[in-house]
Order: structure tokens, then sequence, then C-alpha cells
């Protein structure tokens, strides 16, 4: 699944080459080193009532028959809405009518996935790994919206899902488990994404599993997510080497110290 990611304004220039955003929206949103959907934050969406700009949408969505905000938290408590399946999404009570009507792109840089090993019993040990793009540009991922209206206040609230797919090779590698990953649109593709006139199979063919050699991956030392307040630098997220894990890493999308292995 996808449940943590990080956002940085450098490196935007395929997403500027692709008119997705341009060089002035860098300054509509902060870079963010890592973020947790459990926290339902905030974060800098491009939805398709409004493609030319950059929006800020809670990360969790929340359907349009909630009538306040203290409603809506209580939904977000009970319901995980923070990923939508792909490959059951047109079916969904909650998803059907986002996907058809409302897509959104979702600014990201990098994204945090754990693999997990069993080590005695039903006790597991989770390794988190940082993925990226090889070229370590912006990218987005795919999205749905919805809005809700707080009728006490009269104050509109937006909020997205990120859609997951099935995991590519390095993905089912690091995702050992569930063997999911976040839908990636290629820079070329991301504002078809946008476009009102999709019909059901146009928008089927968006979702797939983004192509393993265009990205990479590294191990980094253990993060406690209730702390990530406390990550405040990029040191976090440097390579740290695990022996029991050597074995697995050794295709060319995995980073050993600080390059690629060969």
């Amino acid at each position: 699944m996808c449940f943590y990611y990080q956002i940085a304004k450098t490196n935007a220039k395929s997403l500027i080459k692709n008119k997705i955003i341009d060089a002035e929206q860098l300054e509509v949103f902060d870079d963010k080193l890592i973020v947790s959907g459990f926290n339902h934050p905030a974060m800098p969406v491009i939805s398709s009532d409004k493609p030319e700009k950059i929006q800020h949408f809670y990360w969790g969505l929340v359907p349009k028959h909630i009538k306040s905000k203290k409603q809506a938290d209580e939904f977000i408590k009970k319901y995980n809405t923070l990923n939508a399946k792909a490959e059951t999404i047109f079916e969904s009570r909650i998803y059907s009518g986002p996907i058809l009507t409302k897509r959104c792109l979702v600014l990201c840089s990098g994204f945090f996935e754990w693999r997990h090993r069993k080590i005695k019993g039903d006790k597991t040990e989770k390794y988190p790994f940082y993925i990226t793009l090889k070229n370590n540009e912006m990218f987005v991922f795919g999205g749905i919206w919805e809005s809700f209206v707080d009728y006490s206040t009269g104050e509109v609230y937006q909020t997205y899902s990120i859609i997951t797919t099935k995991a590519n090779k390095l993905l089912s590698v690091i995702h050992n488990l569930k063997k999911r990953m976040p839908l990636i649109i290629p820079p070329k593709d991301a504002m078809n994404w946008l476009q009102p006139s999709l019909t059901k199979e146009d928008i089927k063919f968006f979702l797939k599993p983004f192509d393993t050699t265009q990205m990479k991956a590294r191990p980094i030392a253990k993060i406690n997510p209730s702390l990530l307040k406390t990550y405040t630098t990029k040191d976090f997220m440097a390579y740290y080497y695990y022996p029991e894990l050597s074995g697995l890493l050794t295709s060319g999308n995995f980073e050993k110290g600080g390059d690629l292995m060969a």
C-alpha cells in the first residue's frame, strides 16, 4: 500500500516539461521529508476540476454525503480510505463515483514501504525502503478526490485517495506480503488522467504497475512512525545495510551504499 511519502521541489523538470506544473507553482507548497497518511495531512494535488492549479486536499477520501467535519473525523477513524484498490475501484461504494468523474494527480518525490521477515511464530521484523524514480525526478501518483460540506459552517473540504495496483518486480520484493504499489502515472500521460471525457475502458488503461526499470530503492534505518516530526534532515534516508537481506537485493534496482548495484 502507500501510507508514507515525500515531496521535495527539486528535480521537477519532467513535470514542467509535460506541462503538469510550471516553475512558479513550486512556491505553492513546502517540502515534506516524510508524511503519514494516518495524520490526514493537506497535500498538494492537481484535480480534474482545476487542472491548471495546485490545490491542497486532505489525504483520506471522505464521501460527499458526509455533513460535518465531526462526522468526517468519525468516518476516517472507522474506514481507511488512504488508498483505493484498482482491481475493485469500479465496484466500490465509496470510490466508484469519483473514479469516473473526479481524478487527481498527487505530487511526490519518493515513498516508503516495508519488507516483512518472519522471525519467530507470528512475529515479523520490518525493514523500511525509500523508493524513487531512477532519474530522481518528481512524479505523480494517480488518485481520486471528493468534497463534502460542513453544513454548520459552510466550509468545503476536499479529500483524496491514492490508487494502488499489483506490485511490479521491484515492489514485490519490498512489499512482500500484500505485493501492492501506488499507481504511478508517467509524466507524458499524466494530464490525460484528468480528462473528463475518459470512458471506463480508458481509465482501466492507466491502472497498471509502473515500469520496474524506471525505479530504484534502498534500505534505510528503522523508522518510528510515531516520531515522524523528529526526522528533520535527510540523514534518516541514508542507505542502511541489513546483512540478512543482502541475498535478496541483487537486482539493478537496489542501491548499494550511494550507488545502484551493477
